[in-house]
């Protein structure tokens, strides 16, 4: 990613030293949170790939074999399929959420260990410049609890702002796309809390690259909600994914 997208996008970066080398991973999101691969796709990289390739895992020597449909995957993530937002694709099932996605936000998950993993996801990401400001909003409204969501309200409309005046968009368009799949996850549930960590794979120099990205979600009001991060920044909640062992996969798009 360009450096000076790194730097414009500090607030949600987190620096991961590797190898010798350091990392910068600009994090928008939830898809999960999800991955802020910003505005218009000029870097070099490449796009997500098929399930059955393998992607990098910066860090490390080897990479990560994305299954291909079938294998690895939730036992009940069978009624699965796939949906776009802002550019990003997304699992969503017919028995675990969201249920509603009219007006591009989306409601309605069931309260087990899936329904908290896809509230992550499609939440996490509608909380992005991407999806522009009718959505994040309503989603910061809706869908956001704890003591820190203000400060995150406050973050995505600085981050919104500057990305619509790099890209010279009129304030309500969202600002640019994001370029990412959720990959996996791995989920705790304990009462009306989960902790979820997303799997996402976006575009890295020559190869993609997969990211974990964590995201507590809290049952009220007969939906899950997103806990906002500490601070309102997501760059504590994100590591390069060193080791995909105890993760399940989506099943396959189709």
């Amino acid at each position: 990613m360009r450096d000076e997208i790194g730097m414009q996008a500090r607030r949600r970066t987190a620096t991961v030293a590797a190898s010798g080398a350091a990392f910068v991973v600009a994090i928008v999101a939830t898809v999960a949170g999800l991955l802020g691969f910003h505005e218009q796709r000029d870097e070099v990289g490449t796009h997500p790939t098929a399930s059955g390739m393998a992607v990098s895992i910066p860090g490390s020597t080897g990479t990560a074999v994305v299954p291909p449909e079938g294998e690895a995957a939730p036992s009940d993530a069978s009624d699965l399929s796939w949906m776009s937002v802002a550019g990003a694709r997304l699992p969503v099932s017919r028995s675990a959420g969201p249920r509603d996605t009219s007006a591009g936000v989306a409601h309605g998950f069931e309260f087990s260990e899936l329904g908290a993993v896809l509230a992550a996801a499609h939440v996490s990401l509608r909380l992005s410049p991407q999806v522009g400001p009718l959505v994040f909003e309503q989603t910061l409204r809706d869908q956001v609890v704890g003591d820190h969501a203000v400060a995150l309200a406050r973050n995505l409309a600085e981050e919104y702002d500057q990305a619509r005046a790099r890209l010279g968009v009129a304030y309500g368009a969202p600002a640019g796309q994001l370029y990412a799949v959720a990959r996996g996850y791995r989920v705790t549930l304990s009462g009306l809390d989960a902790e979820v960590w997303l799997l996402i794979e976006g575009p890295g120099t020559w190869q993609p690259t997969l990211i974990e990205l964590r995201v507590q979600t809290r049952w009220l009001g007969g939906d899950w909600r997103v806990v906002a991060p500490r601070d309102g920044l997501w760059g504590d909640d994100a590591r390069v994914a060193a080791d995909t062992s105890g993760f399940l996969w989506f099943p396959a798009e189709r």
